[in-house]
């Protein structure tokens, strides 16, 4: 997508690698943040936000300044200027009791994050095109990436004690290149609407860690103990869905490509992983 972007921008996790403007969204215009460009993009991806579902349950009135009330001012100044935006929302807009969820699907999302994100689904629906809005899944890294879970998981299976992971959190996990690749098809299509990226495999919580043990255990001893046990008895803010798992045929069949199972990218995610650790010393 490198090609294709105009600008980045940053509020508190500027990448050192990474040259990017900075932008507050609950005050700065999008106006002056474009003035200084060479050119006016035509296209905005709105990835800014809090995105700890903790977070935003703990103080739903200051999170939302953010993730609605800022983002929605965005997107009308976007359109103000013939800047079409590229929304990313989730699929924390679902309750979780139902699988395989579609874009026509209802959305009544448990979470404050979810309702959140709903809302602004909702505001550029009512609106003409252009505008997209794009539902993701969890997300994984194939690269050795702290923000990562399989980083995390394979961080804690280097050391003695316990791992707990819940058996009854079900997903459609994808790898953030193919997520990525699907968007840069998606604008390049001048794709309108809503649609889901979910990843071609619906997997518990359980299951995914399942294949990152498998594949660790390959490259080095597992020490951890894998403690299984359910949703409900992990400490939230708030209870979590117990699936979330994204049809995402439209996508598929608009763009003609799928993306990697999660049995590849654990391998290419793994394999990262332990080459730095072996760097490392």
């Amino acid at each position: 997508m490198g090609d294709l972007i105009a600008a980045t921008t940053h509020h508190n996790n500027r990448q050192p690698d990474q040259q990017s403007l900075p932008f507050d969204a609950s005050t700065k215009s999008v106006k002056s943040l474009i003035a200084g460009l060479a050119h006016r993009p035509a296209v905005a991806i709105l990835l800014f936000g809090v995105t700890s579902i903790d977070a935003c349950a703990l103080d739903p009135s200051g999170t939302a300044q953010i993730n609605v009330s800022g983002t929605l001012r965005v997107i009308d100044e976007l359109r103000e200027l013939g800047i079409t935006p590229v929304y990313v929302s989730s699929d924390a807009v679902f309750d979780g009791n139902k699988s395989w969820n579609r874009e026509d699907d209802p959305a009544r999302p448990l979470l404050t994050y979810g309702r959140q994100k709903l809302e602004v689904e909702r505001h550029l629906a009512a609106l003409p095109p252009p505008w997209l809005v794009l539902r993701l899944p969890k997300l994984v890294a194939e690269d050795c990436d702290s923000r990562c879970m399989l980083t995390g998981w394979m961080r804690a299976l280097e050391s003695d004690g316990e791992l707990l992971c819940a058996t009854d959190q079900y997903f459609t996990p994808a790898a953030v290149t193919d997520v990525a690749r699907a968007i840069e098809a998606l604008i390049a299509k001048r794709a309108q609407g809503l649609f889901h990226l979910g990843g071609a495999q619906r997997l518990s919580r359980r299951d995914l860690l399942a294949l990152v043990v498998q594949e660790y255990g390959r490259h080095k001893p597992v020490r951890a103990r894998i403690v299984d046990c359910l949703l409900k008895d992990l400490k939230f803010a708030e209870a979590r869905p117990r699936d979330t798992s994204l049809r995402s045929d439209r996508a598929v069949s608009f763009l003609g490509m799928r993306f990697r199972s999660m049995t590849t990218v654990v391998k290419s995610a793994v394999g990262a992983c332990v080459s730095t650790s072996a760097q490392q010393g």
